[in-house]
């Protein structure tokens, strides 16, 4: 059994179109309260990133943007208090609430899949449609580190020389303009080498071939099937009325039914799907060293 991150990039890439898609296009607050629980659940159990200060940084724009709305926007019909001889309404905090949410719920996700889309499974997946744009991907994601490491070694020489030793702002200003103009002939020159020994290879003379390490194994398929259905469901749901609400002039749920309620559940359990695959993978690794 695998988790979510070692699937199949494609099947990684679907279950974020997937689970993104649904909670921008059907904003039900159920659903978008499913979406910013399990995005925060997959993203604190996803190593890597700094999680604090990207953690600041979402909450207070989820704050600055619900205070914002009924500020802004005075529709509705409950009106809570007057600021400047305009109203507040309940109906547009909730609106601004659920809004919030659903920007909130989008960040994690999406910041999440930066942490397990490595460069690896961006090129498989761009490979698939252009091999020579899988090619310019991997040579641009070489190609950025490898810039910011030469600019500071260009600076590190341009200080040993003594040409930062002036304190005023002028000469600082020059100076970092002489190491921006080494640096981009140093690129120019790279590019130039990289280009006549790409020629040297082959490149240009005919089809080029990709290798690619993953495979669609029988659990992504199986994965891309259970998310297909689940995500059907939601669709199916949605179009049927199952899933609506209205925030104005009175903010209201119309009652769940089979359908919204089949909806609501199958969202949940897409969204929820990595963590599940994480909690059967290491129930699975434990029962196995209670073994030995």
């Amino acid at each position: 059994m695998k988790t979510l991150e070692g699937a199949n990039p494609v099947a990684l890439l679907l279950f974020f179109v997937y689970v993104t898609g649904l909670a921008m296009f059907i904003p039900f607050p159920f659903l978008i309260a499913a979406s910013l629980i399990c995005g925060m659940g997959y993203y604190y159990l996803t190593p890597g990133d700094k999680k604090g200060s990207f953690t600041a940084f979402a909450w207070l724009l989820f704050l600055a943007l619900t205070i914002a709305n009924p500020i802004i926007s005075h529709k509705g019909e409950t009106v809570l208090l007057f600021i400047n001889g305009r109203p507040i309404t309940l109906e547009s905090f909730y609106f601004g609430l659920n809004s919030s949410a659903m920007i909130l719920s989008a960040l994690y996700w999406f910041k999440t899949l930066t942490l397990v889309m490595s460069s690896d499974k961006l090129i498989y997946l761009t490979s698939l449609l252009s091999k020579n744009l899988s090619l310019i991907i991997s040579m641009t994601v070489r190609f950025v580190p490898l810039f910011s490491r030469q600019r500071r070694s260009i600076k590190q020489t341009q200080l040993a020389m003594g040409r930062y030793n002036d304190d005023s702002l002028t000469a600082d200003i020059r100076s970092n303009i002489r190491v921006f103009s080494i640096l981009i002939t140093w690129a120019l020159e790279g590019g130039i080498t990289s280009a006549d020994s790409m020629e040297a290879r082959g490149f240009s003379l005919g089809r080029r071939s990709c290798f690619r390490r993953e495979k669609m194994g029988l659990f992504d398929i199986s994965l891309v099937m259970i998310m297909s259905t689940l995500f059907g469901v939601c669709v199916y749901s949605r179009l049927s009325g199952g899933l609506s609400y209205s925030f104005y002039p009175r903010a209201g749920i119309a009652p769940l039914g089979i359908s919204g309620a089949a909806g609501v559940v199958a969202y949940t359990l897409l969204a929820a799907l990595p963590m599940i695959l994480k909690a059967e993978v290491s129930l699975k690794w434990r029962l196995l060293r209670s073994g030995i």
